[in-house]
């Protein structure tokens, strides 16, 4: 029986713009936070009246909504990414004031759950990405309506060129730090040290100064002692195979960044997104690393 030829066409732009979406919400929520710190959390206020920052980003959300229903050009679509991150970073930065009785905006669990929902966007957008092999029709018609149309870089919004400036700046700053002769082997050292150390201080065989989550919960431990634990595997693998030992690293970080981090934020706050960046690095070290040795 011959199978039924789907409908729905996708876009080959996808991924790119579910990237833009998720960096500008996180963008967005880091410069909210920090603008609101700095400025002692003022109120638009008129009379009686409260505009939450909320309601300006579901504005932009329906301003990118409003584009993308307007209009095909994949240039424009791409701005409605931009807008549209912006508008759900300044929405779902308000999460406290609607999962509490008393609308508090300062609710401590909040910072964990939005880096909860980051966390499965992240997830299912790569899902998106790995299941991305599209049709030849889907190729066709991407093809005519971009011939038609232009790409998505044929804009000429300030936004987006300044986006696309800076991005390609920290890529360039980033790759050429992480390509330094030396870098990533010293770097790699660093972590499993760290890792090691604290697995040391859960026993007590160290001081707790040493623990990075020292005051956090139980969880937050539970989460060190199982990375710190399969980067002890890695070192004892490395005897019989370095490519397996960074496979056993890399499984370190990520139980880091996928369970560890909650706790951390939600008990450190945003403070923790300075260890989120050092897990990053390092997930950036092993991933060149294994890119190598797979090449």
């Amino acid at each position: 029986m011959k199978k039924r030829q789907s409908l729905l066409v996708r876009d080959t732009d996808t991924d790119s713009l579910l990237d833009l979406f998720m960096v500008i919400a996180v963008v967005t929520i880091l410069v909210s936070r920090a603008f609101l710190a700095a400025t002692g959390y003022p109120q638009i206020s008129p009379g009686d009246l409260h505009i939450a920052h909320m309601l300006w980003g579901g504005f932009l959300m329906f301003i990118a909504l409003v584009m993308v229903f307007r209009y095909w050009n994949p240039s424009v679509r791409r701005l409605a990414a931009f807008v549209s991150g912006m508008g759900f970073g300044l929405f779902i930065d308000e999460l406290g004031k609607f999962i509490t009785n008393n609308n508090d905006y300062f609710y401590k669990p909040t910072i964990a759950v939005i880096y909860v929902i980051f966390i499965i966007m992240y997830l299912l957008f790569r899902g998106f990405a790995e299941d991305s092999e599209l049709s030849s029709r889907e190729l066709q018609v991407n093809e005519r309506l971009r011939k038609d149309l232009g790409d998505m870089n044929d804009s000429n919004s300030k936004l987006l060129k300044w986006y696309d400036v800076t991005k390609k700046r920290f890529e360039k700053s980033f790759d050429n730090t992480i390509s330094i002769k030396g870098f990533v082997p010293l770097l790699m050292i660093v972590f499993v040290v760290l890792s090691l150390i604290q697995l040391a201080a859960i026993f007590g065989l160290v001081g707790s100064g040493w623990l990075l989550t020292e005051e956090t919960s139980r969880y937050a431990i539970v989460g060190t002692f199982i990375s710190s634990s399969l980067v002890l595997i890695g070192v004892i693998e490395s005897r019989k195979s370095l490519y397996h030992s960074f496979l056993w690293f890399k499984r370190a970080i990520l139980v880091s960044i996928f369970i560890t981090q909650i706790f951390l934020f939600y008990h450190s706050q945003l403070t923790a997104i300075w260890g989120l960046a050092v897990d990053l690095v390092f997930y950036a070290g092993v991933e060149t690393y294994l890119q190598k040795k797979s090449a």
